[in-house]
């Protein structure tokens, strides 16, 4: 039985994008899929994810520059970085926001351990769903991402 906290998987590497997509529909949870930063603003915006896997490297919108959006708009959201980036990138990757990281290659099983204690935390922390964000506002987050990134 599937739960409902939906994960957002934002992943341009094929394979690792299978095995994050297998492992978590393993432990029951709805994946979504993405291979880019627009599409995963796109995703962001209408899946509505319980939580974010991202890797920093995807094409057309950084991962870092999506850490930032996606906490400007939705700050309850986890987001955990599974990247290549060696260990000192780690600060960065805080400064940009997110909640915890992973380096490839990586024990699915802790990842998905990871996932579960961020989803625990969040519902403990977050008694109110935070607001979605206007049309409006999702357009201006994805123009300046598109000019940034």
């Amino acid at each position: 039985m599937l739960k409902s906290e939906r994960i957002l998987v934002v992943e341009d590497d094929p394979q690792v994008a299978e095995i994050l997509q297998w492992n978590l529909f393993a432990a029951g949870y709805p994946v979504t899929v993405v291979q880019d930063g627009l599409a995963a603003l796109r995703a962001f915006d209408d899946e509505r994810p319980a939580l974010v896997t991202i890797d920093l490297n995807v094409p057309t919108v950084s991962g870092f520059r999506l850490v930032e959006l996606f906490k400007r708009y939705a700050p309850n959201v986890p987001i955990l970085v599974v990247t290549a980036l060696a260990f000192e990138e780690a600060e960065d990757i805080a400064r940009a926001g997110a909640d915890d990281f992973v380096t490839k290659p990586f024990d699915p099983y802790q990842l998905v351990r990871k996932i579960e204690y961020h989803l625990r935390r969040g519902e403990a922390h977050s008694p109110v769903a935070p607001q979605a964000p206007t049309r409006r506002s999702r357009s201006l987050a994805r123009q300046q991402a598109v000019e940034v990134g």
